[in-house]
């Protein structure tokens, strides 16, 4: 099974959507031939956080939903943190924090259960 990309899962949503290619890169704001770039991998998913939400809006993505999330993270750069993401932690003054949070991850030695575990406990707060 191939990984997801950004661009396949904007092909897989517009087409599920019933958007022809002309008509989902005019809702959009894009040129046709960006937006074909864009789902074949040619160009880098764009990195705008406007762009991003104009276009998951379009496809009926609900904000904070699992497949905007993953919408999101696939349009990120890879080694780097999702726009929405980044946005609110530099907002929140919550950078610098991020390695002291990893630090005490690794010193615990957490699996990805245990890690799993502690986000779906935050989700709860």
């Amino acid at each position: 099974m191939s990984k997801e990309t950004f661009g396949s899962i904007l092909r897989r949503l517009r087409l599920g959507h019933g958007f022809g290619l002309r008509r989902f890169a005019k809702l959009i704001g894009v040129l046709p031939s960006n937006l074909c770039h864009f789902e074949s991998g040619k160009l880098n998913p764009p990195q705008n956080r406007e762009t991003l939400e104009r276009i998951a809006k379009v496809l009926n993505l609900k904000d904070g939903s699992p497949e905007w999330n993953k919408f999101f993270d696939l349009a990120a750069k890879p080694g780097e943190v999702a726009v929405d993401v980044k946005e609110y932690l530099c907002e929140q003054d919550m950078v610098a924090e991020l390695p002291l949070m990893a630090r005490a991850i690794k010193d615990k030695k957490m699996t990805k259960a245990e890690i799993g575990k502690l986000i779906k406990d935050l989700k709860r707060i």
